[in-house]
């Protein structure tokens, strides 16, 4: 936001503003001013992902745990961002895990899992699986995707990951 030129002087009283020297010096700092606020003004814009550079994506997604991908372009990481900024209420779900790994599958994403949240005596079995289907990988590989899919799900998970009909598979921890 541009100020109006004078902001500053403007604000000095009626005697003060027949002062040249003190109107020369804060002249001067409204200058100076100027252009510390306009970088405060562009504080809001840095936590956009739209707008965010590029190089400081990885670092606006620690806040919110999106783990950094180099195999993704930046317009995919970009969303990501965004998406994982407004699910971050669901954090460990079926629904976040399938966000996390739409960017690099080339078709839907199926994910299944055996837990979920019971009345206390009505939970049926809960092996700690997890489970994700995707026909084709168009970024990455389904190691790095494995990991990914790891820093999501609790620990005693074990993740079933299918991809091409190729199961890979990481016990729990």
């Amino acid at each position: 936001m541009r100020r109006t030129e004078g902001w500053l002087v403007n604000r000095l009283t009626i005697s003060q503003q027949d002062d040249p020297v003190l109107v020369g010096l804060v002249s001067l700092l409204e200058q100076i001013a100027e252009t510390v606020q306009q970088q405060a003004d562009q504080i809001p814009f840095l936590a956009s992902p739209s707008v965010t550079p590029e190089h400081l994506l990885p670092w606006l997604g620690q806040f919110i745990d999106v783990p950094f991908s180099e195999h993704l372009p930046v317009a995919t990481q970009r969303d990501q961002v965004r998406d994982v900024g407004n699910l971050i209420h669901l954090r460990g779900t079926m629904k976040h895990v399938k966000t996390m790994v739409e960017p690099y599958a080339t078709s839907e994403v199926s994910v299944s899992d055996d837990g979920g949240v019971f009345r206390e005596g009505q939970s049926g079995y809960c092996g700690g699986n997890v489970v994700v289907r995707v026909d084709s990988l168009k970024f990455g590989t389904a190691d790095h995707l494995i990991k990914l899919i790891r820093t999501i799900v609790p620990a005693h998970c074990t993740i079933r990951f299918i991809s091409g009909g190729v199961q890979h598979v990481q016990e729990a921890l």
